[in-house]
């Protein structure tokens, strides 16, 4: 599993793990995930399987699901196309597995997405 993300800035993180940190306050514990990478030179790639753009709002819950499935053969590059959209760059991996995830997410957050099936 890699997950490339290009920040807003234009430099480039590996994300490699999620820490978790528990916040507890009064009477409620709630476990916050922090993104844990490290710096590295833009991914190499000829092809994209699937281009999907998204919400800036959900590329922490998506990162966060796809480190879960850490066992599964996927590269995933995250760029944003603006301030508040990201396109999410499939270039090796199951389709499947990336689509369930989205799926399970926006139908919790009720966001849109854009699909773009074509392949460069």
């Amino acid at each position: 599993m890699k997950i490339y993300l290009k920040t807003r800035n234009s430099k480039w993180i590996l994300i490699n793990n999620k820490l978790e940190h528990v916040v507890i306050r009064g009477k409620r514990k709630r476990v916050k995930h922090i993104l844990a990478g490290e710096s590295t030179d833009p991914p190499h790639y000829t092809t994209i399987k699937k281009s999907i753009e998204l919400p800036a709002t959900i590329i922490n819950k998506l990162i966060s699901a796809l480190l879960d499935k850490k066992k599964e053969k996927l590269i995933v590059v995250i760029e944003p196309t603006s301030e508040s959209r990201y396109v999410i760059k499939i270039v090796e991996g199951e389709l499947n597995i990336i689509d369930a995830i989205i799926s399970e997410i926006t139908s919790k957050s009720k966001l849109s997405v854009s699909r773009d099936e074509s392949t460069i």
